[in-house]
């Protein structure tokens, strides 16, 4: 299912990318690769602020709904 999906508080795993290179090589140098947990620490309106490895990212609309996730 995709990030966008999921409720503040949950930890999910990264299951893959969708997109063009470009946005999955964007992500990957910020950490989301597949595999990568995942903590979502807020969203409001598909924006989202997520903690992962030991870092925050605020991500808008449109990438949480390309990267998808499991739960952890």
């Amino acid at each position: 299912m995709p990030l966008a999906m999921i409720a503040m508080g949950a930890r999910v795993r990264v299951v893959s990318i969708h997109g063009a290179d470009s946005v999955r090589k964007h992500l990957g140098s910020l950490g989301v690769v597949a595999g990568a947990v995942i903590v979502v620490h807020q969203s409001t309106g598909g924006n989202m602020i997520i903690g992962v490895h030991d870092s925050r990212l605020a991500i808008n609309e449109d990438l949480s709904k390309r990267i998808m996730v499991e739960m952890a």
